[in-house]
């Protein structure tokens, strides 16, 4: 079973990934805010991470330099927003990372998104 850490500060929203996440027989692990999500991503081995940009204690954007600076891979990382400024997007896109949602979520748009990452489809 694949496993994926979702970093999502909005609580409805991070129900909203974790359902449809468990509805697709997704192995689902959550951090509210940006530090306890990094510390998860050091300390355990995801398949796929789902992160929202704008997060208290740790943003998205500086997890991802983190990451970077850790050689980490983050080619597994779905960017998820309410954020759709077209230079959040290029600085989405100038760490590496080639999916970029904005919120509100087309649901089969993004679990389309989440089986591309994971090469299922």
């Amino acid at each position: 079973m694949k496993k994926i850490l979702v970093i999502e500060d909005n609580k409805l929203n991070l129900k909203l990934f974790y359902d449809i996440l468990k509805y697709h027989k997704y192995d689902v692990d959550c951090a509210q805010d940006g530090a306890l999500g990094y510390e998860k991503i050091v300390k355990n081995d995801y398949d796929l991470i789902i992160l929202d940009i704008q997060l208290p204690k740790m943003t998205g954007f500086e997890i991802l330099e983190k990451l970077k600076n850790d050689n980490k891979d983050i080619s597994k990382i779905i960017v998820v927003s309410a954020y759709a400024m077209d230079e959040d997007k290029q600085k989405a896109y100038a760490f590496g990372l080639d999916t970029y949602i904005t919120k509100p979520i087309d649901i089969n748009n993004f679990i389309k998104n989440v089986k591309q990452k994971l090469g299922e489809i």
